[in-house]
């Protein structure tokens, strides 16, 4: 999958697979729920379809349905996915564009299961800064001498006349990033992770980004600014750990679950630099 499309696979996670797959043949079908996010810029490189014993019931094992015949149209084109294993298919000839409509269609069971959605068009971001300054915290106890120097809030903008849904990731891009704290980097230094960080979706124009509370690590920062669908809100919101959420989730699909959905973005970078 792309790389920017993990956040896309963290929320089907949480929806659809709490239980541990097993084959088509070993329980009775139910309603297939899908999985989708269209990605303007990017091929369709992964759709999911499941059963809805995975909402219902912890301990039901998860059932992927292979080999359906799934099409997406787009205006006059009509595109086939290709299934390629656990529930998945993509189809890498049709490039999702922004601003154009998508009609998903396949048959179950003598029901015709269907999803329509809008990709929305990228709006351009803007960074207040291209680069700040941090000094180093050692594992000694060692701060600055004469206290920290005053860092202004990176400020992540961009229009919103819409009131449409947006959410920020900001990651680190080193292999092996050096950490601000050492203190933080000996408590991490096992999990090996580089910093990220992922807002809510949520109806705003802008983020504010404190470095000395967020940010932990030096080197190229990668700051997307993801302008989604309220079913992409929707779902982020109930994908908690509430039951609630697991029997009555968010879904635009006809005669069936889940979530067919088009998200945009824009990508900015920012360097943490060592003084």
């Amino acid at each position: 999958m792309q790389n920017i499309s993990y956040i896309a696979v963290l929320l089907a996670v949480l929806v659809l697979c709490a239980c541990e797959e097993t084959s088509i043949s070993s329980i009775d079908a139910e309603t297939p729920v899908v999985s989708s996010y269209l990605y303007a810029g990017q091929s369709l490189d992964s759709l999911r379809v499941t059963l809805s014993n995975s909402y219902a019931r912890e301990d039901t094992q998860l059932v992927t349905l292979d080999e359906l015949d799934i099409t997406i149209k787009e205006g006059d084109n009509t595109f086939d996915l290709n299934s390629f294993g656990e529930g998945f298919y993509r189809q890498p000839e049709l490039v999702i564009e922004a601003e154009n409509s998508y009609v998903l269609e396949f048959e179950w069971k003598g029901a015709t299961i269907s999803a329509s959605t809008f990709v929305p068009g990228k709006r351009e971001a803007r960074l207040s800064t291209s680069a700040i300054e941090m000094e180093k915290i050692t594992n000694n106890g060692g701060f600055p001498g004469g206290g920290f120097t005053q860092i202004d809030p990176i400020e992540v903008s961009w229009d919103n006349p819409e009131g449409d849904y947006y959410y920020v990731l900001i990651e680190n891009l080193e292999t092996n990033p050096e950490y601000v704290n050492d203190f933080l980097a000996d408590l991490e230094e096992d999990l090996g992770q580089r910093f990220r960080r992922i807002t809510e979706p949520s109806i705003t124009d802008f983020h504010s980004i404190n470095p000395r509370r967020e940010i932990t690590q030096y080197g190229t920062h990668r700051v997307i600014v993801f302008r989604v669908s309220p079913e992409y809100a929707a779902l982020y919101q109930t994908s908690g750990t509430s039951s609630q959420s697991l029997t009555e989730p968010p879904s635009n699909i006809d005669n069936g679950l889940g979530i067919f959905t088009g998200v945009s973005s824009d990508t900015l970078y920012f360097e943490v630099k060592k003084i």
